[in-house]
């Protein structure tokens, strides 16, 4: 029968789905909300088309589970735990007071007044706390790097989070809520026009706090904090080596440092070159780790390695087998071994200051003061001349006493020549 009269059927359908609409709208304008703070008390009211008041029954129903506030029949009213003390009935319009709110207060309230009747309101309760100041903090802010920006309220529930730059509203997709006291700005890929003021304002609907924080984007991670200081280090090994290396050559031939002082100088300063090349290479295998390989970083790689080779063999074979080195005729390897050393020196300082020059363009892209590494470059080079002022004054002091040996022994031979008795002449003595 249904199939013939579609037209009908479509009224029906419609109807039926009209009523949840019209129940639900019936319940919304029911439902009122209240908001109230923590520690105080509130007024919910009953219906207000209601002139005689027989019964009244307030719920309140916190989540799946109902409770039973009050219940007022005929002038006989009975309040239930926990709200002795704590809920007083208006029995001529039905409205309920609670005292010393709670958060667990916080939810739905019905109430149902003249049971015949069934006239009923609810009520929805949110019970908070005032929101404490926000606390800003920032996590992994370096440039060309996602980093965040995080405020978190320790006291209250927060229902809106608002952030500012330098005073201007940033736009609500920049941040996302965590929970009710935790908010997150997210810079995508941090710069340095990020760096500024940043507030937080934390509300709910009792209360609000705002907090700022001043923003920093550093230019350098941490790798690369680690490759400039490693890179200055090596420089001030290459520096004091060089100065090992070249101050016995401008001695003139009759003051050149030689023996057994010449072999320590030599074995020093190859096994400086050799530290030196060993951090220059570690630099630029950290700079490659994070900013991926290059050809400007994989060549003088392998150029230090070979200096590393070779001082290395060099100081071994001065330190503990000094005659091999005599016993050494090919010219080739004797000019290999002879410029190994001032050659590690220039490219490590060559290689190093690469690595400085492009850290400092990285920094620039930040906004953070510069790593200050001069107690760094002082300390390392006061420790490495150590060994090489030693060697230096224990040569001058030795060259010092030979000299007034040989004084000495001049003077002795003056005075013996001296005392002999003066000969005298056979022909004037006839």
């Amino acid at each position: 029968m249904l199939l013939h009269h579609p037209v009908e059927l479509l009224g029906v359908l419609l109807a039926g789905l009209l009523v949840p609409l019209k129940h639900a709208a019936e319940v919304e304008r029911a439902l009122q909300r209240r908001v109230a703070m923590v520690g105080s008390s509130v007024l919910l009211a009953g219906p207000h088309n209601i002139t005689l008041i027989h019964s009244v029954q307030w719920e309140h129903l916190n989540g799946t589970a109902s409770h039973t506030i009050l219940q007022y029949e005929r002038h006989n009213l009975t309040i239930h735990m926990p709200y002795i003390a704590r809920a007083h009935l208006h029995a001529s319009n039905g409205s309920l007071l609670l005292e010393d709110l709670q958060e667990s207060d916080s939810g739905i309230y019905r109430v149902t007044v003249n049971r015949a009747e069934r006239e009923s309101l609810t009520v929805l309760l949110d019970v908070l706390k005032p929101v404490s100041h926000p606390q800003l903090w920032s996590r992994g802010l370096v440039a060309k790097a996602s980093g965040e920006v995080l405020c978190e309220v320790a006291e209250g529930r927060a229902d809106t989070f608002t952030w500012k730059k330098d005073g201007q509203m940033l736009p609500p997709d920049r941040s996302y809520h965590l929970s009710g006291s935790l908010s997150v700005l997210h810079l995508r890929v941090a710069k340095k026009s990020d760096c500024g003021s940043y507030s937080c304002n934390a509300s709910n609907g009792i209360s609000w706090q705002e907090t700022s924080l001043n923003v920093t984007v550093a230019g350098l991670s941490p790798p690369l904090q680690d490759v400039l200081r490693i890179s200055v280090v090596a420089v001030v090994f290459a520096a004091v080596s060089g100065w090992g290396i070249i101050f016995p050559v401008c001695q003139s031939e009759k003051l050149r440092i030689r023996g057994e002082l010449w072999r320590w100088l030599s074995a020093y300063t190859c096994g400086l070159v050799c530290i030196s090349s060993i951090l220059a290479g570690t630099a630029g295998i950290l700079w490659m780790r994070e900013e991926g390989p290059s050809i400007a970083v994989i060549v003088p790689e392998i150029f230090l390695l070979y200096v590393i080779v070779i001082t290395f063999l060099v100081a071994f074979t001065v330190t503990f087998q000094p005659t091999k080195l005599i016993q050494l005729k090919s010219t080739a390897a004797q000019r290999t071994m002879g410029y190994a050393a001032p050659g590690g020196v220039l490219l490590v300082v060559v290689t190093s200051s690469f690595h400085m020059k492009n850290i400092h363009q990285r920094h620039e892209e930040g906004c953070t003061a510069f790593m200050d590494v001069t107690t760094l470059v002082v300390s390392t080079a006061a420790v490495l001349a150590l060994p090489i002022l030693a060697i230096f004054l224990c040569y001058h002091t030795t060259q010092g006493w030979l000299q007034e040996h040989d004084s000495s022994c001049a003077d002795k031979e003056r005075s013996f020549e001296m005392s002999l008795p003066i000969s005298m002449d056979p022909d004037l003595t006839s």
